[in-house]
Order: C-alpha cells, then sequence, then structure tokens
C-alpha cells in the first residue's frame, strides 16, 4: 500500500444502452396538452463539458418514447429524423421538441437519432451507441453496498446510498455517477457520537464501478462535513473530483493520504485536532493528484462560535468561472459566526489558491460574519462574465471581495434565477432562521437591494422555494414552511401554498416546475397538487430534508432526471418522465450557471437547480 506525505500549497448517460427492464413505476400522465413553444437557447458560456446526444428509449403503454439532447452547437431550427434498427421511422423530420413516440413498437427496439438543418439530414452523433427500450420509465444502476462496521464504543452500523453527482468522468460525452454512501450513524455537528468512514464511489450507467475512495476514520460523516465537487477543472474533458479530506484517506488506487495511522477522534466522535487536507482526485481512476493543507485551518475551535465542534466543522463548496473562462474549486468553512471562503485553481497539474475572503479580516468586519446559510449558489450577478459566490445573506465578488451584504443573517434555504423576468438581471429569494428578520424575502441579486419580504415570524423559517410552478402568474412564485400562501414577483399573496416547500423538477410537457419532495412528484394546482409519480421501491436522503440523490438534466431531452436509491441499497434508480413537449431547448446543463447548481447541489442542505434564465420567458 501506497502513502501521499501531505505536501505544501502548491502542489503538482446517455446515449448508454438502458438495462433494469422490469423496473416499476406508478406514474399519472398530465392530462393538458403541452403548448407548441420553443424557447431560444441561453447565451453561448464558457464551458469545457462536450455532450453527446443524449438518446434514451422507455417504455409507455403507447410504445417506445425517445428523448434526445438539443446541443448548443446545433444550428437554429435543427430538426431530426429518428431510426429503429437503422429503418427511419418518422414520416417528417421532428420540429417540435426533441422526442419523439414510436407507437406500437417492440420492446428491445435500437434507435439513433439524426439532425436535418437546411432540409439535409447530418451524421447521427449517435452511431455505434443507440439504446434499448425499457418496461418503465426507470433504469436501475447497479452499485455496491459497504460492508457495516462497529464503532469504538461498540455501536454497529450499517450502509445507505446517499448523495450523488455527475460528470464526464473519462471525456466520452456519457456522464458518469459519483456517490457518497452514508453510515447510519452519520451525525449531525451538533451531535456526538463516533460515526462509521464515509466512502465515494465512480460509476458508468452500466453499474462499472471505476473507483471507491474511503475518506478515513478522521473525516467524520454528516451533512455538513463532506461536500464534493465533480468538474472538469483543468479543461481536459475529464472531471475531476475535489474534496475535504484527512490523515488516513485511501484514495481509489489505494495509495492513502497522511499518516495512515492516526487518530483524532475524541471521546464525544468529533475530531477537533490535527492536519485537515483539500485533495483533488483523477476522475478515471480515484487516484489523488494533489493534496493541500485546507484553508482556512480550523485554529482556535472556540472563535467559530462553541466549544465542542459543531460550528467549526461546517463546511460549503462549489464551483465558479471567476476569470469567465475556466472553473475554480469553492471551498468554504463557517457561516453562523466567522466565514471563509477560499477558490483554488487546478490547472496543469497543480493546485494553487486564487483568493481567500476572511470575515475576521481587517478589510471586511464583523458584518459580515453570521450571514452564510446551510448552502451557497453560484451565479454571475452582475453580468460581467464571471461568477460570484451568493453566500446566504450575502454575496462575494469574483475577486473575493464582498459584494453585497444585506444584514439579515443565517438561513437554511436559498434560490437564484432569473425569478422576476420582467426585471434585469437575477434575483435571490432566502428563508431566515432570525428570528427578528423577516421571515423570508427577495432581492436584486447584483446589489442586494431588498425587493419584498415577508414579515417576520417570530420563528425559524426552515424550508422555501421560489420557481415557476402556476402558469397564472408570470415569473417565479415563492413559498416557504412558516408563512401562509404563494407570493408572485411583486411579493402578493396570491393564493393556496403547496404540498411541499423542498425540490422542484421539470417534469410535464409545459414550461412551468413541478413539486418533488420525498419519493413523489406532483402537479401544482390553485385548489391541490396532482400526483404525477409515485416511485417504486427507492428511497430519499437526509432524514426531514427528504431529498434525492441527485435531480438533474442527465439524459434525454430538457426535462430533469431524479436519482433515488433502492430500498435494499443495491442500485441508484433513474427515473426519466414520458410525457411528450413541443417545447425544444438546449441541454439545461449547457447552461453555466445550472451546471454550477448540479456540482454544488450535494453540498450540506441541498437544494434544487437553478437556470440563468426564465424558461417560460
Amino acid at each position: 500500500m501506497k502513502r501521499i506525505n501531505a505536501p505544501s500549497l502548491t502542489v503538482a448517460v446517455a446515449a448508454a444502452v438502458l438495462l433494469a427492464a422490469g423496473s416499476t413505476v406508478s406514474a399519472t400522465r398530465s392530462a393538458s396538452a403541452a403548448p407548441q413553444q420553443s424557447a431560444a437557447a441561453p447565451p453561448a458560456t464558457a464551458m469545457t463539458e462536450h455532450l453527446d446526444r443524449g438518446l434514451i428509449s422507455l417504455r409507455t403503454g403507447e410504445g417506445n418514447f425517445l428523448s434526445w439532447r438539443l446541443l448548443g452547437t446545433d444550428a437554429p431550427g435543427t430538426a431530426f429524423n429518428v431510426y429503429r434498427d437503422g429503418v427511419k421511422v418518422n414520416a417528417a423530420p421532428v420540429t417540435k421538441g426533441t422526442n419523439y413516440t414510436d407507437a406500437g413498437a417492440p420492446a428491445g427496439a435500437r434507435y439513433s437519432v439524426r439532425p436535418v438543418v437546411g432540409g439535409l439530414e447530418q451524421a447521427s452523433l449517435t452511431a455505434g451507441a443507440s439504446t434499448a427500450a425499457l418496461a418503465a420509465s426507470s433504469m436501475d444502476v447497479p452499485i455496491q453496498l459497504p460492508a457495516g462496521g462497529t464503532t469504538p464504543d461498540g455501536v454497529a452500523y450499517t450502509y445507505s446510498a446517499n448523495d450523488a453527482s455527475v460528470g464526464d468522468l473519462d471525456g466520452d460525452g456519457q456522464y458518469e455517477i459519483v456517490l457518497k454512501w452514508d453510515p447510519s450513524n452519520s451525525k449531525d455537528n451538533s451531535q456526538s457520537g463516533y460515526t462509521g468512514n464515509v466512502y465515494i464511489d465512480a460509476y458508468k450507467l452500466n453499474g462499472t464501478r471505476l473507483w471507491r475512495i474511503d475518506m478515513g476514520r478522521n473525516i467524520r460523516a454528516g451533512a455538513h462535513y463532506t461536500q464534493f465537487q465533480v468538474f472538469d477543472y483543468d479543461g481536459d474533458g475529464k472531471a475531476e473530483v475535489a474534496m475535504k479530506t484527512g490523515d488516513g484517506t485511501r484514495d481509489g488506487v489505494g495509495t492513502v493520504i497522511g499518516n495512515a495511522s492516526a487518530d483524532y477522534r475524541n471521546s464525544s466522535g468529533y475530531i477537533l485536532t490535527g492536519p485537515e487536507y483539500l485533495t483533488v482526485f483523477n476522475g478515471q481512476t480515484g487516484a489523488a493528484m494533489a493534496t493541500t493543507s485546507y484553508v482556512p485551518a480550523r485554529g482556535t475551535v472556540s472563535s467559530w462560535g462553541d466549544s465542542y465542534g459543531n460550528r467549526v466543522d461546517r463546511f460549503l463548496a462549489g464551483t465558479a468561472y471567476l476569470d469567465g473562462s475556466r472553473p475554480s474549486i469553492i471551498m468554504a468553512r463557517g457561516y453562523y459566526t466567522r466565514t471563509v471562503v477560499v477558490a483554488w485553481d487546478w490547472r496543469n497539474g497543480a493546485l494553487t489558491r486564487r483568493w481567500t475572503f476572511d470575515s475576521s479580516s481587517s478589510t471586511n468586519g464583523s458584518a459580515w460574519t453570521g450571514q452564510g446559510n446551510h448552502q451557497l449558489a453560484i451565479a454571475d450577478v452582475d453580468q460581467d462574465g464571471r461568477d460570484e459566490i451568493v453566500y446566504g445573506a450575502m454575496a462575494i465578488d469574483d475577486n473575493g471581495a464582498g459584494l453585497w451584504n444585506t444584514g439579515k443573517g443565517h438561513g437554511d434555504a436559498l434560490h437564484v434565477g432569473d425569478l422576476i423576468p420582467g426585471r434585469p438581471g437575477l434575483e435571490v429569494f432566502k428563508v431566515d432562521e432570525n428570528t427578528n428578520q423577516a421571515a423570508a424575502w427577495m432581492a436584486d441579486a447584483r446589489t442586494g437591494a431588498i425587493i419584498w419580504q415577508n414579515a417576520s415570524c417570530g420563528c425559524d423559517n426552515g424550508r422555501g422555494v421560489s420557481d415557476d410552478i402556476y402558469a397564472g402568474s408570470p415569473g417565479a412564485e415563492s413559498w416557504s414552511s412558516a408563512v401562509s400562501g404563494l407570493f408572485n414577483t411583486g411579493g402578493a399573496n396570491i393564493g393556496r401554498k403547496p404540498s411541499s416547500a423542498n425540490f422542484v423538477v421539470w417534469w410535464d410537457g409545459d414550461a412551468q416546475r413541478e413539486l418533488l419532495d420525498g419519493t413523489h412528484i406532483d402537479k401544482y394546482g390553485t385548489s391541490a397538487d396532482t400526483r404525477l409519480l409515485t416511485a417504486s421501491g427507492v428511497h430519499s436522503n437526509n432524514g426531514t430534508k427528504a431529498t434525492p440523490s441527485l435531480s438533474a438534466d442527465i439524459l434525454g431531452d430538457w426535462r430533469e432526471e431524479v436519482i433515488w436509491p433502492t430500498t435494499d441499497n443495491r442500485a441508484l434508480r433513474i427515473y426519466s418522465t414520458t410525457d411528450s413537449t413541443a417545447i425544444s431547448h438546449v441541454s439545461l446543463m449547457q447552461d453555466r450557471m445550472y451546471r454550477e447548481a448540479v456540482a454544488w447541489q450535494n453540498t450540506a442542505y441541498n437544494q434544487p437547480p437553478h437556470t440563468s434564465f426564465a424558461l417560460a420567458g
């Protein structure tokens, strides 16, 4: 077994054959026909990720439902021909949406699609990589359940599949899945006790495991400890994985980082001494390519707000195009009191620190403390081509300087997007935990200026969502757990609050998003919500947060997939809609802000991704 000593600061699903026929799903199709609408592609952004056509085939009662990607490189007005077993099946090119139902087709048929530009058929991106039809609108990716264990105080534990992310780890244009395994004794930072080790796996969509990383005994298990980023940081077409590590972390090829025998756990299970590292891993092999000291160091534990180890170990992570052309790794510590956000670059085999924002520095000051959330968002809020970090009630500019600060303090959920299409730029919607502040507020993402707010509820408003879920009101609707009603873009209460305040997902054929909560998807209605999908044989994650492993546009057209682990934790079950749509739109993963949001979705209190544009326009 090899070992890596911790170094200094600078150191050197797409068109896959879909398996799991026989997976079951209980779903209600939307009764209303989708409008014929074509949304313009978002502006070109500096993305290095290459995607193939992403063709999938799903078995329905009508036949085989096909869905594929419209790409940013496709010419305006591109149409498509559909081939089953080499024979064209569509009478005329598909011009509305990138989906097609091959009525009466046999199960097991294989398909390809070919773009048609100016009446001329082009070569197929999916040649040699056709798809097979499923028996239902889900597919299973087999995963390998780790063996359980016993803590030093004699408590047994087992494992369940938890948060996931995606990235093209091998450069073939298809996504692989990176999965975190959570021990049954994982802890919130406020809870004492030993935990089992955290494992990070990588899988191809056919279930082939590429590698497993064992985070080791010196990384505690829990939602706030391990935030992993999956992204192509050096522009070579293959995604890396970046995360905080410790002595005893074992990479995907068996190499140990630091001191393999070190054990810094105290009698309460906390890890409050010993070195901390940041490591960049090779996406294909899981090998540690660079390791450096984690910034900031914990220092004096009590300086973060308590002496037993709660606030000192609150970590966040993200990915941002700080120079407008290449992505940087964002790693952060603290949000209740002191906040430190650090930007790192992975270039030419070297990991270097770009800048550090520290709320305790003389250039910032106490006004910047205690403003963070249990998650962050990345967005180009000032529209200069470079990304900012929206860190709860404040924002940090692309150069590491404080941009704005509302002073409204900590909260559990925030959303950033083009929530009010009628006004320039992006907006931020956030709920507050501070009982002396507004229960929730909407602000200009460039300046932090409050647009509207809900009066204080005198409570911890723990959940809130903002997105376009109701076609009867333009732009996003906003709601939260502690405030009655549903609020429009002007802050007016327009009626019934949805049944959940968790995730949202583009699922059916219209431009509005649906409600994703637990293991089901609902359509909002003014009198009641309508169940569209109840997933079968799966579980949600993270306790009462009830989040999926991942929800993102990873296959087929612009609608989003949902990944839940099966109840036996032997597979990840991917659900994809079989509703047709006339809306044509470039893959959401080619919108930079959305792609970054998929990368940070696993961070702490998971939140859904948002695009930089309003789909309904």
